[in-house]
């Protein structure tokens, strides 16, 4: 928090918990400060600089929000996340790193003390900027965290470091700090919707008036970052005191019978400070658990002579939440830690595919994955037991066999385990080609009794010819054991008339503008032939303003290339839905990008979502990620969704390496995917 008066720069937030431990090791902590720079290089990794931070967990993961420390020009909230407390990544939020940015919620400077909670299917973000409290919202824990209309919820006055509790009676309260004749703890009743508070239920809670909470003698005192939980009839209140400058910044607690007070604060405070953590400026933070053990995360001074940036810590708490007594939290000290991201690179795996597919085989309990590349005419496989190390097992697929149809251009080759075999179907350039067509590519399927091979060739063909080139087999086997085959019409020799082309001639001269479509047709039980003719399911728009014609044009507008595609589709049904996914660009181009439309059948009429894309480059919001797309989905092991695509990055150069990120479905039905 930062006042404006002359005594002090305040810059707080978010408190949860502070307990009482001995400090038997401390004086060997405070070495730790020198040596902190130093360790970073040596261990890898990163510092994570948020102060006044703030964990929350929500399927599988660990999330830390707080105030960004890393001199960042962006405002806003960043995100990392972990599934073990040790291992953090990040930071993996939907905007470069960021969950919460300025331009879409109120404030303009002074993002400060971020709280998340999960409530009716959404996320909410409550956090200070310009000394005033707001609310935000998302769909996802990685953000974007939104407002309608930017707007606070308290109208008068300064207000920073907001906690929001909810009642054992389900009823609202927004504990917070007003800034007037000091940094003061106050608590207000919420309205439901959180719109604002109910102003005469405006209780003052505590002020920092004990010699403990103001080593410096300051005129201006500081008592901030509450944070509440209950046990029984009594609530426990965690807070900060003292300017977060003073090395003497600590963590202490309050404890009444009701949530107006009056508050009582225990003589053992303060419950954690220096002397305990080893570290300076220990303080505003939150608690949390993992399981049956309490945790505090907070943050510290950068060093015992430097400030900022804060670093982000963690240290596990012994509290009892034993209702027919005052429990006194102890904080275990000697397990005091600083928090550090892994290194900041990107989440693909050491495998150079395109076009990549990833299988689960129960039969074999591993992992297969299949790609673009890596062989000359065929595929190679690679298999894992844990999709983070791969082992690469050589060709699976060779077209010098005797029904070999295709000589050149092996692409997208994907896996079925269907009627107790193996189907790999794939794209190459047939030889049958009287007319001698630069694209002459079709589909074709091979079979074999191991996700390993090999695979043969089925019929010496490909498995049909609609008079035009395509690519990228996708089956789907609906819930009734139809099949199902998708692909993509090739942009050569398909010039379509739209609002683009017509643009794309007047200002970049170019005479014409090719796309390709996907097309759907269904397959008999061979998986071999098909059924009635393809339907046109998903093209470019024709408008310039279609919401989808800006990102599906971008290899057009940004004159890479006279081509607009939208090719790999791959189908995913979930609660009923169909959802198509796609890519669109140009596949060699940073522009390369993911999106997805729903139907309510197969072959039925796809609307794309308003979402779009939700794979695409990082590189202009600080990320390294560029040329993403072409993706599948699987269920791992758990049948946790999982989505596989591929990406260039800022160290990898040309090499298109494969990508595997989370999958979620809203409640509201939209499709997620946690990218970098």
């Amino acid at each position: 928090m930062k006042h404006k008066r002359s005594y002090y720069l305040l810059c707080t937030i978010l408190l949860l918990s502070g307990f009482v431990f001995f400090a038997k090791g401390s004086i060997s902590r405070q070495l730790q400060h020198d040596t902190i720079d130093r360790l970073d290089t040596l261990r890898g990794g990163r510092s994570i600089l948020q102060a006044d931070p703030t964990i929350f967990y929500h399927e599988g993961y660990y999330y830390l929000y707080g105030t960004n420390g890393d001199q960042d020009e962006r405002l806003g909230f960043k995100v990392y996340r972990s599934q073990d407390l040790q291992h953090w990544e990040g930071p993996v939020g939907v905007h470069g790193g960021f969950a919460l940015i300025k331009d879409e919620v109120f404030g303009s400077t002074g993002f400060w003390a971020p709280q998340v909670w999960f409530e009716n299917g959404k996320f909410f973000m409550a956090y200070t900027a310009d000394e005033k409290i707001a609310i935000a919202v998302s769909d996802s824990p990685l953000g974007p965290f939104k407002q309608e209309q930017a707007q606070t919820i308290i109208k008068d006055g300064k207000e920073i470091d907001p906690f929001v509790f909810v009642d054992t009676n389900k009823k609202k309260y927004l504990f917070h700090v007003r800034l007037s004749d000091g940094n003061r703890i106050f608590v207000a009743q919420l309205k439901d919707d959180y719109s604002g508070i109910i102003a005469e239920t405006l209780r003052e809670c505590i002020h920092a008036e004990l010699p403990w909470e103001n080593t410096a003698n300051a005129e201006w005192t500081v008592s901030e970052g509450p944070t509440v939980i209950r046990s029984g009839d009594r609530y426990y209140m965690f807070y900060s005191a003292n300017d977060f400058r003073n090395k003497d910044y600590a963590v202490g607690v309050a404890v009444a019978e009701h949530i107006f007070g009056p508050w009582k604060k225990m003589a053992e405070n303060p419950a954690l400070d220096q002397k305990i953590s080893g570290f300076a400026g220990t303080g505003h933070g939150d608690l949390f658990r993992k399981e049956n053990q309490w945790y505090y995360v907070c943050h510290t001074h950068y060093s015992k002579d430097k400030v900022a940036p804060r670093r982000t810590a963690i240290v596990p708490v012994d509290f009892s939440l034993d209702s027919t007594i005052v429990s006194v939290p102890k904080f275990d000290g000697s397990k005091f830690r600083l928090l550090k991201a892994g290194k900041k690179t990107s989440n693909h795996i050491d495998v150079a595919f395109g076009d990549p597919f990833v299988v689960f085989d129960k039969k074999t309990d591993r992992y297969y994955l299949y790609g673009t590349g890596g062989t000359e005419n065929g595929f190679i496989a690679y298999s894992s037991s844990d999709l983070k190390n791969w082992r690469k097992e050589g060709k699976v697929y060779d077209a010098n066999q005797s029904k070999g149809w295709g000589i050149k251009d092996f692409w997208a080759p994907e896996v079925y385990y269907i009627n107790d075999k193996y189907y790999l179907y794939y794209s190459a350039h047939w030889k049958d080609n009287p007319h001698h067509h630069l694209e002459n590519y079709r589909i074709g399927v091979a079979v074999a009794d191991n996700p390993l091979g090999p695979f043969i060739d089925l019929t010496g063909k490909p498995i049909f010819d609609p008079g035009y080139p395509i690519i990228d087999a996708n089956v789907f086997r609906d819930s009734d054991n139809r099949n199902y085959l998708f692909y993509s019409r090739c942009c050569y020799e398909h010039p379509v008339a739209s609002e683009i082309a017509d643009w794309a001639k007047k200002n970049l001269g170019y005479e014409e503008v090719e796309e390709s479509w996907v097309y759907g047709v269904e397959l008999d039980s061979s998986m071999s032939k098909v059924i009635g003719e393809p339907i046109l399911l998903i093209r470019p728009p024709v408008k310039m303003n279609d919401s989808q014609s800006e990102w599906e044009s971008r290899s057009v507008s940004s004159g890479e290339i006279n081509r607009r595609w939208t090719e790999g589709s791959f189908l995913i049904k979930e609660k009923g839905q169909y959802y198509m996914m796609y890519s669109a660009n140009y596949f060699a181009g940073a522009n390369y990008a993911v999106g997805y439309a729903t139907a309510e059948k197969p072959l039925g009429k796809y609307q794309k979502s308003m979402k779009n894309p939700i794979i695409e480059k990082n590189t202009n919001k600080g990320g390294i990620v560029s040329g993403t797309g072409h993706n599948s989905i699987f269920r791992d092991r758990e049948g946790k969704l999982r989505c596989v695509y591929h990406g260039r990055t800022t160290a990898t150069g040309d090499d298109r390496m494969v990508f595997i990120s989370d999958v979620i479905f809203q409640q509201n039905g939209e499709l997620t995917v946690h990218t970098d």
